[in-house]
């Protein structure tokens, strides 16, 4: 192949240049536009970007802790850090690596970048920079589009103008109009999203970000907005503990107020049964209802649903439909009514008495309040982090109870629920509504004085709509409703059918994060790398001791896997394929607290997995397991020793074999390794032990 061949043509300069050119130069010395093919930051080369991100973050690591000047005391504030939040680890490492200036007024990457930004390759030298204009913002999302790029605007700006983001895990839940608060940074031809967000949660009138400024207002923060967004960086924290704090007080208040008592009155009849169940269907309030099985179980026969014509909710019943006041439940012997709030079982009760007046006689009434038990389950908070303002106009649920009429057997019910759903949005635009001042929407849209007012409501309902969709996979309409009111500032296209998260909350709120190496998780790369190994071998009083810390680590199994998951080790994945064909099921289960125990002697909680090819845990398994074919078939613990007395951290290994040999020894006998599935552990114990003394000892 000639050199001509391998030359490529670059758009910025409009002739062709060598890759070497071109990896050196483009988004420095070259302004490479989007459309190009070779463009690592072009949106449609995101995963090209996520894999150069990945090399720099664990770059950035190394470098950081090699000129740290007290590894140990930031090692205990990153696991103080960890014990609080994602939030936490993420903000302290960005906090110390873009804000946190020295005695000359330079931050980490400013003092990096001035040594040339050594050992990082071009793309690298691009993203760092980009990264060191990282910064807080209050993002309000507009649009989501089908690739995965998000309008969006920063609230926190005096003038806030569209930016264009990109990021995986956050356009899979992102809705129009989710607002949260987030790291963001600058790429060549979008912006970036880092570590861990916060979704603001609405609170009555305030908007979003009235709530910022009340709540960093009210724990210290400058009002100017580069000084506010310096203090939101350093606490970060401290800002999400305080949301969550006040979102649980409005939540408490809610539940003070609101009459969520469910009432039961028994009644004996003192009638015949058939004579009382007769009065009981000459009211035409009263009609026929279905029994549940547990009712059934409880002894009662029948049901009746008492309808409540005289309330002053009736237009808050399903279309077609009527409001409940409560059911009736009969018994051969003793009645039951049921109610949802003291007030209607005290209206059921009266009417009840009423109709069937000395055939019946009360015997007893039970009113459990579900308000005060869902507000016991209310955690504890620290007050003082919320604002006061903020909990001004609590939520007032009330609880209501319709029946609508039965559904045509081609009609499925989510279309019934939409078409419900539009009814009640049709009717909410000529209803009087206490936010805006008693006026209408349609009123409000046409005065300037409510309109703002107006705006945060809709946005509000489409959010809420947006949100249906997705957890449903449905793609109903909403837009319909701003075009109604000529909102045309809000006026968004929906966004695309996406897959519905497994885990979407009904109210989005709290931390979003992600699984994979996308923007908005905590990176694995911000964990510290493991401490290297002694020169020399442990000997037996340090191997002993290395293995119990292993042990000590952690109260239960299911932790350490946890851990193991959350630092990116693949180890028992590996394991797993290499003794597939080796070991039964109960005998690979047998071999994973010992491979932990390994693990974790040697790879500190809390600190990145170390790079371990899978291809040299193989030579190593093999190898080990050659020699102990080779042998006596390993059947005593002399004949095992002489396998391992030679490996690089022997002492370990004897320390090892003794607890698995008693292990093994003390076993049920259902549960007991086989000859051959002893030696076969074995040789995988010290292959890891071996593999991982390699990487973390320097010969």
């Amino acid at each position: 192949m000639s050199k001509a061949s391998k030359r490529r043509p670059c758009l910025a300069l409009g002739r062709e240049i060598s890759p070497a050119d071109c990896g050196e130069q483009r988004q420095s010395r070259l302004a490479c536009p989007e459309d190009c093919t070779y463009n690592p930051f072009a949106p449609a080369n995101y995963s090209e970007l996520l894999e150069i991100e990945d090399r720099l973050d664990r770059k950035t690591m190394e470098r950081f802790m090699a000129l740290n000047s007290d590894p140990t005391s930031l090692q205990r504030e990153l696991d103080r850090a960890e014990r609080r939040s994602l939030h936490a680890v993420h903000a302290l490492f960005a906090w110390y690596l873009f804000f946190a200036d020295d005695g000359d007024g330079m931050t980490f990457a400013e003092r990096w970048e001035r040594a040339g930004f050594k050992d990082l390759k071009n793309d690298e030298r691009v993203l760092m920079r980009s990264k060191a204009q990282m910064h807080v913002a209050l993002l309000e999302i507009h649009r989501v589009s089908a690739s995965g790029l998000m309008d969006a605007v920063d609230l926190l700006s005096a003038e806030p103008a569209t930016l264009i983001l990109q990021d995986r895990s956050l356009a899979g839940v992102a809705v129009r109009f989710t607002t949260l608060l987030a790291w963001i940074y600058p790429v060549p031809h979008y912006w970036r999203l880092s570590g861990s967000a916060v979704t603001i949660v609405d609170m009555a009138q305030f908007t979003a970000l009235e709530i910022v400024h009340e709540i960093v207002g009210h724990l210290g923060s400058p009002s100017i907005e580069r000084e506010m967004r310096r203090w939101l960086a350093e606490h970060f924290v401290e800002f999400s503990d305080a949301l969550e704090s006040t979102a649980h007080l409005r939540r408490r208040q809610m539940l003070a107020r609101v009459d969520a008592r469910v009432g039961r009155a028994v009644y004996e009849i003192r009638a015949l049964f058939a004579q009382c169940r007769k009065l009981l269907d000459k009211i035409p309030d009263v009609s026929p209802d279905d029994l549940t099985e547990a009712e059934r179980e409880e002894g009662f026969v029948e049901a009746r649903v008492w309808f409540d014509h005289a309330s002053d909710t009736k237009h808050m019943a399903l279309p077609g439909g009527q409001m409940v006041l409560g059911r009736i439940l009969l018994g051969q012997s003793r009645w039951r009514l049921e109610a949802f709030g003291a007030e209607k079982l005290s209206r059921l009760r009266r009417q009840f008495e009423e109709h069937l007046g000395e055939r019946v006689r009360f015997s007893a009434e039970r009113i459990d309040d579900l308000g005060v038990q869902l507000s016991a389950g209310e955690p504890a908070v620290d007050e003082s982090l919320v604002p006061p303002r903020l909990l001004e106009n609590p939520q007032q649920l009330v609880f209501h109870s319709s029946r609508g009429p039965a559904l045509p057997p081609d009609v499925a019910p989510e279309d019934v629920e939409n078409e419900i759903l539009r009814a009640a949005e049709q009717a909410f635009l000529d209803d009087s509504i206490p936010a805006l001042d008693n006026h209408t929407p349609r009123q409000a849209a046409a005065d300037p004085a409510l309109r703002a007012k107006l705006v945060h409501l809709i946005k509000q309902r489409v959010r809420l709509h947006d949100q249906r969709n997705l957890k449903s996979g449905r793609i109903d309409d909403i837009n319909w409703l701003l075009r109604e009111l000529d909102l045309k500032e809000i006026d968004f296209d929906a966004p695309p059918w996406r897959p519905p998260p497994a885990d979407l909350s009904d109210d989005d709120e709290g931390l979003i994060e992600q699984e994979d190496s996308d923007a908005i998780s905590v990176h694995d790369s911000l964990r510290l790398p493991p401490p290297p190994l002694p020169d020399e071998p442990f000997d037996f009083e340090q191997a002993i001791q290395r293995l119990q810390d292993g042990l000590d680590a952690f109260e239960t199994a299911g932790e350490a896997e946890n851990e193991l998951d959350a630092s990116g080790a693949t180890i028992l994945d590996d394991a797993e394929h290499l003794t597939i064909d080796d070991l039964t099921d109960d005998e690979f289960l047998f071999a994973i607290p010992f491979l932990v125990q390994i693990w974790f002697a040697l790879v500190p909680p809390g600190c990145r997995a170390p790079e371990i090819s899978l291809a040299d845990l193989e030579r190593a398994y093999v190898s080990n397991m050659g020699k102990i074919e080779s042998g006596a078939k390993a059947r005593t613990a002399k004949e095992l020793e002489f396998f391992f007395q030679e490996g690089s951290q022997p002492a370990m290994m004897m320390a090892l074999l003794g607890g698995f040999l008693e292990a093994a020894n003390k076993a049920p006998k259902t549960l007991r390794p086989s000859a051959f599935g002893q030696s076969v552990i074995l040789a995988l114990l010290a292959s890891l032990l071996e593999t991982l003394d390699n990487v973390l000892r320097p010969r």
